[in-house]
C-alpha cells in the first residue's frame, strides 16, 4: 500500500523505487501484483507519467485511511510498550512544575527510580489537547476539563491566584489585594491561550470592572521585566501560590472566591494506563489529600 501511495504521488515508477530504497524493477512488480489482485488497471501511462485511472484514485483514498489508522495504531502500541518499560510522558500546564507538585515528583522518582518520568510543558489548553490525542499518558491543568466526555478531571488541590509586584509596588506589602485595587495599575498577564486570563476576565465582568492590560503575552521574560520595572501588576501562571515569594518581588493573593485555580490531574478515558502510571497516579492522589489534610 505504501508502494502504491508513493508510486501515485510522485506518478513515476523511477522516482518512487528511488525514494523508496527498491530498484525499479521490484516496484514495477508490486504494483502490477496489485492489479491482478483487483483484477483492475490502477494506473496508466501518458506523455512519460503514470496518471491513476477511476479506480486507481479512489483505491488512493482508501489506502491514505489505512495508512494513517496504521500510523495511530503503531504510535498507540509503541505508548503502550514505553508505559510497560516504565515510561511516562506527561503534560503539564506552564507554570505548575513548581513548589508542592514539584515536591511530589522528586519524591516519586527517589522513591521509584526505575520509572521515567518525561514532561512537556504547555499552555493550558494544550495540555488538555495532548491528553486527549493520546499524546501523553496523562496530565496536569488548570480548573474544569474543557471536554468532560472524553477527559476525567481529579482536583489536586486548590490555590488562591496571586497578584506579583514588585517591592516598591504602592500594594506590595498588603496581605491580600482584590482585583477592582489592582485594575487602578496597568495588568501585565498571560494570554487567551491560558486559562487564568479568562478566569481573570470572567471574574472582572462579574464585578463590573474593567481592566487595563499593559501587556498580554506567554513570554513569561518579558512579563516578569515589566512587572519588575514598572507599577504593573502581573496575574500569570508561575505563582499561583503566594508561599512562594521572593526578595524581588512581593505575591499578594486574591480576595475573590472566584480568582482560584485549581490544579487538576487530567486522564484520557479511553487512553491505556500502564501499572507504572496507575502507581503514579494513586500516588499523587494521596500525596495531595495528605497536604489538604495537613
Amino acid at each position: 500500500m505504501k508502494y502504491f501511495k508513493t508510486v501515485y504521488e510522485t506518478k513515476s515508477i523511477v522516482d518512487a523505487a528511488s525514494i523508496l530504497y527498491i530498484t525499479p524493477q521490484a516496484l514495477n512488480k508490486s504494483i502490477r501484483n496489485l492489479c491482478d489482485e483487483f483484477n483492475a488497471e490502477i494506473f496508466q501511462r501518458s506523455k512519460g507519467k503514470l496518471n491513476p485511472t477511476t479506480f486507481g484514485i479512489a483505491l488512493y483514498q482508501e489506502v491514505c485511511v489505512l495508512l494513517k489508522d496504521f500510523e495511530n495504531m503503531e504510535g498507540r502500541l509503541k505508548n503502550l510498550a514505553s508505559q510497560e518499560n516504565g515510561h511516562l510522558h506527561i503534560a503539564i500546564s506552564h507554570g505548575l512544575l513548581s513548589g508542592d507538585i514539584k515536591s511530589f515528583f522528586d519524591i516519586f522518582q527517589m522513591k521509584y527510580p526505575n520509572i521515567e518520568l518525561e514532561f512537556t510543558e504547555l499552555p493550558d489548553m494544550f495540555a488538555e489537547w495532548y491528553v486527549a490525542e493520546e499524546e501523553c499518558d496523562l496530565g496536569l491543568s488548570i480548573n474544569t476539563a474543557s471536554d468532560n466526555t472524553l477527559l476525567n478531571a481529579h482536583l489536586l488541590n486548590e490555590y488562591h491566584i496571586c497578584a506579583v509586584v514588585n517591592a516598591n509596588h504602592p500594594i506590595a506589602n498588603k496581605k491580600s489585594t482584590s482585583l477592582k485595587e489592582c485594575a487602578e495599575y496597568p495588568i501585565i498577564t498571560k494570554n487567551r491561550i491560558f486559562k487564568i486570563y479568562d478566569t481573570v476576565e470572567q471574574s472582572a465582568k462579574r464585578q463590573n470592572i474593567k481592566l487595563n492590560y499593559a501587556l498580554r503575552s506567554s513570554n513569561e521574560i518579558i512579563w516578569e521585566k515589566m512587572m519588575l520595572n514598572t507599577n504593573g501588576v502581573g496575574i500569570g501562571t508561575t505563582y499561583y501560590d503566594f508561599e512562594d515569594a521572593d526578595n524581588n518581588n512581593s505575591i499578594i493573593p486574591f480576595i475573590e472566591d472566584d480568582l482560584k485555580w485549581n490544579v487538576m490531574l487530567i486522564t484520557n478515558k479511553k487512553h491505556y494506563l500502564s501499572r507504572s502510571a496507575v502507581l503514579l497516579i494513586e500516588e499523587m492522589k494521596a500525596y495531595f489529600k495528605k497536604t489538604k489534610n495537613g
